[in-house]
């Protein structure tokens, strides 16, 4: 049985549920900002910022692995599905399965794989800001672990999911 929820529009943008586009939402306004700096500073001042690019690249891998959370939370991510609408029940059935227990274990080897290099890396440091490269690889691996936390949550191969059509902000 399942209990009945908020529409995702209702939920506030800054609540627990909606972090992942929180997040997504700061990282866009720090590539922004960081991008203007970068390129104010290098047609006003005799030095252009140098940091600029690194934290907009850092930020922007901050917004597409916290977006693809979203992604899934919402089941947005794009789906063809032709070739299994046109196979037998039994079938679709065994693709949907096969299809969760493989995009599962995608998300374990990307959180495992992130984890690792995080702390492989936690004594690297950037170039231009003098960041630690775990800043840049850690927050990736709890945005690979929100999307098999959302994808086990949200994809239901035991029962018919309807089709949502949720706007989000990402």
């Amino acid at each position: 049985m399942e209990t009945s929820r908020l529409p995702e529009e209702t939920i506030p943008l800054i609540s627990l549920r909606r972090a992942d586009e929180a997040i997504g939402v700061v990282a866009l306004i720090v590539i922004v900002f960081s991008i203007l700096w970068g390129v104010v500073s290098r047609y006003v001042f005799p030095q252009p910022a140098a940091w600029t690019y690194e934290l907009a690249m850092m930020a922007f891998a901050y917004l597409v692995f916290f977006g693809a959370v979203a992604g899934v939370r919402l089941g947005t991510h794009a789906a063809i599905d032709v070739l299994v609408a046109a196979l037998p029940n039994g079938w679709q059935k065994a693709v949907a399965w096969f299809n969760y227990l493989l995009l599962a274990l995608f998300f374990m080897v990307m959180t495992i794989l992130f984890a690792w290099q995080a702390w492989t890396s936690r004594h690297v440091h950037t170039i231009a800001l003098d960041l630690s490269r775990a800043l840049s690889y850690a927050p990736l691996a709890l945005a690979s672990a929100g999307m098999l936390l959302q994808h086990l949550i949200a994809e239901r191969p035991w029962s018919v999911r309807p089709h949502r059509n949720s706007e989000s902000l990402i």
